[in-house]
């Protein structure tokens, strides 16, 4: 999974490098980022082929998300339907005691993964816990191969690093402001990811 959270998971997070929406929040100390679900899937896109790293020892090859068809936020869920490959695949088994390798080649599989989303209020700190299912089911497809190792990745959360949203220096005249920010709330709504800040401290130099 540690690829997965180095390159998929902080999308949330490069993102903010798109226009976004400020909104208006009734407490007037945080700020409100608005990211449509378009926004997301075109950053996400941006950087595909995107690598998927397994540690599954019965497996060798690599994994790679290659495309996003589909990208829908609701109910506090981040849904993506794509297309996954594996590349120089191997699997490593025993038949009658005996140590078999097959090699699998390069497969392909569509793919659905839901990314259920939860901010610890009190650690200021955003956890998300993937589940993949393939969008086809289809018996004999090769790519079922991947499933076993996509949902070993699957129902455990992990923690996504939200520190690049906690710095902010802009440059006013002469004089550099730090500001620094705290993540006090991560939501979802009318296919929008929304994200609160509220800012702790400012200091000049």
């Amino acid at each position: 999974m540690r690829a997965i959270k180095k390159y998929f998971l902080p999308f949330l997070l490069l993102s903010l490098a798109l226009p976004a929406s400020a909104a208006t929040n009734p407490r007037q100390d945080i700020f409100t980022f608005i990211f449509p679900a378009p926004a997301l899937r075109q950053s996400l896109q941006a950087v595909l082929p995107m690598p998927i790293e397994q540690n599954n020892a019965s497996f060798s090859g690599r994994l790679l998300l290659n495309s996003i068809d589909q990208l829908r936020i609701h109910d506090n869920i981040i849904s993506v339907h794509g297309i996954v490959s594996g590349k120089k695949l191997s699997m490593h088994t025993k038949i009658a005691g005996q140590n078999i390798n097959l090699k699998l080649g390069q497969v392909t599989l569509p793919l659905a993964c839901d990314l259920h989303l939860r901010f610890d209020n009190k650690k200021h700190q955003l956890f998300v816990t993937p589940y993949f299912t393939s969008s086809t089911k289809k018996p004999g497809n090769p790519g079922n191969v991947l499933l076993p190792l996509l949902a070993a990745l699957g129902g455990r959360e992990y923690p996504v690093d939200l520190s690049r949203l906690q710095s902010f220096s802009p440059t006013i005249g002469k004089k550099q402001l730090n500001i620094q920010f705290k993540p006090v709330q991560v939501t979802t709504k009318n296919n929008q990811l929304v994200l609160g800040l509220k800012p702790e401290k400012k200091k000049s130099r």
